[in-house]
């Protein structure tokens, strides 16, 4: 049977699919979604590096990197856990939630005052107080995540999408309309307050008109124990990750300057902008991966297969386009003050490889119970990234960040999975999934 032949065969098996038709439907949602929050997001971020300069967007992110570390103990790694608790167990769904909420509400809270404690005691700068406190306020909105945790484990995506993207809109012109009236950088912190309000209220909305009233959630001491020692895992896991993510900016605001921040901040901006679509894949297929494994084991190997061929093919597409092309995005959208980024971006975007393969994986280590594998492989990640920018943003600033973050990225993502080969055997879907563009290209000539 010749490619095109056995590509039409595949399509038609989609079209007949009932399952997989109410998957792709929600996937769908996901991505139309994404990509008009990605648009506007992109433009009204332009919009505001341009007129904050490098230095003012850089300290803006660096302040922000800080509060995605504090956020990540806050969530206690809880979101994967009670999406796949929610599949499993649907009825308990008032328990599950109403126990993710109160634990999630208590720690954003403690980790909120903790922050704001430190940065108090160790700066004298009331203009760094106040942005840590209005863009610290996203801890008191992370408990609400739970519930479109559950609209994803019910492929009720269509509900957290319009909630999201209701919000991004009101923001996107209250931000446009700072930059017009040539507002300062503490407004655009009040905007980030705002915006966490608004999803959460729009959450609440939509779960009450479709599901009932969280007022029937109910914590239960049993549930949060057992949370909890099934979570601490990937608390520690999700903090590594969001170290190697941020430790760069927080290490080249530190070492180099905010100017530098600003100038990696825009080019991990442009390279992040596509790890949504890793994402989604994961948000709308996991649900299916893990109900395969009832079927046998025979299905469930080959939705893996197909889930990680799918991220690494959509990876090789999107960093080659943008490695060619950094230099001429970056100049056409943020302006000569930014040049350095160009540099930058076409080699953190190939960190964009081992993103997909990484967060396909972490959905495969989430259905195979494996938590303490991906918190050590995250920890060694983050470790590997700190060492390496210790040497390398010192001698070559942004760029040195950015292949810092690139090798750990391939270590803890992809490389790391070598050690499962033996427990896991399944694993190697992942492994050969880099070779990908050279299995195509044999695909498609004709034998």
């Amino acid at each position: 049977m010749s490619y095109p032949q056995k590509l039409f065969k595949h399509i038609q098996f989609i079209c007949v699919h009932k399952g997989f038709r109410r998957y792709l439907k929600n996937t769908s949602w996901l991505f139309s979604g994404q990509m008009i929050r990605m648009i506007i997001g992109l433009f009204v971020s332009v919009a505001v590096a341009r007129y904050l300069g490098p230095r003012q967007f850089g300290l803006y992110n660096f302040i922000t990197s800080i509060v995605a570390l504090v956020a990540v103990v806050g969530n206690l790694g809880l979101q994967n856990l009670i999406k796949r608790e929610l599949v499993d167990f649907p009825e308990q769904r008032n328990q599950i939630l109403g126990t993710a909420f109160v634990l999630t509400a208590a720690t954003g809270v403690s980790s909120y005052i903790g922050m704001l404690f430190i940065v108090g005691c160790s700066s004298n700068s009331y203009e760094w107080l106040g942005l840590f406190a209005l863009l610290g306020s996203v801890l008191f909105t992370n408990p609400f995540k739970c519930i479109e945790t559950w609209f994803q484990s019910q492929v009720r995506s269509d509900l957290s999408v319009a909630a999201v993207t209701v919000v991004v809109i009101i923001s996107a012109i209250l931000k446009v309309s700072v930059v017009l009236k040539g507002g300062t950088l503490i407004e655009f912190g009040y905007i980030v307050l705002i915006e966490g309000f608004l999803v959460s209220f729009m959450y609440l909305y939509f779960y009450k008109k479709n599901f009932g009233s969280v007022l029937k959630w109910m914590s239960n001491l049993k549930t949060a124990k057992d949370l909890l020692r099934q979570s601490w895992p990937l608390i520690f896991s999700g903090v590594a990750v969001a170290v190697y993510m941020r430790i760069d900016q927080i290490m080249l605001g530190k070492i180099v300057g905010e100017t530098a921040v600003g100038e990696y901040a825009v080019a991990v901006r442009l390279s992040a902008i596509w790890h949504f679509v890793p994402k989604l894949l994961a948000i709308s297929l996991f649900p299916a991966i893990v109900n395969s494994m009832k079927q046998g084991r025979v299905n469930y190997e080959r939705r893996l297969k197909h889930y990680f061929n799918l991220n690494a093919g959509l990876a090789y597409v999107i960093c080659a386009v943008v490695s060619v092309c950094s230099n001429r995005i970056v100049e056409l959208l943020y302006g000569s003050n930014y040049g350095p980024a160009g540099v930058i971006l076409a080699i953190h975007v190939w960190c964009g490889l081992f993103v997909f393969l990484g967060v396909a994986r972490s959905q495969y280590l989430i259905a195979e119970k494996l938590f303490k594998f991906s918190m050590l492989c995250t920890i060694f990640g983050a470790v590997v990234n700190i060492a390496l920018n210790s040497i390398f943003i010192s001698r070559f600033g942004g760029v040195g960040a950015a292949v810092s973050t690139l090798a750990s990225y391939s270590i803890s993502s992809y490389f790391s999975s070598f050690l499962l080969l033996t427990k896991k055997p399944s694993i190697r879907f992942q492994l050969l999934a880099i070779f990908v563009p050279i299995k195509l290209v044999k695909m498609s000539v004709p034998k």
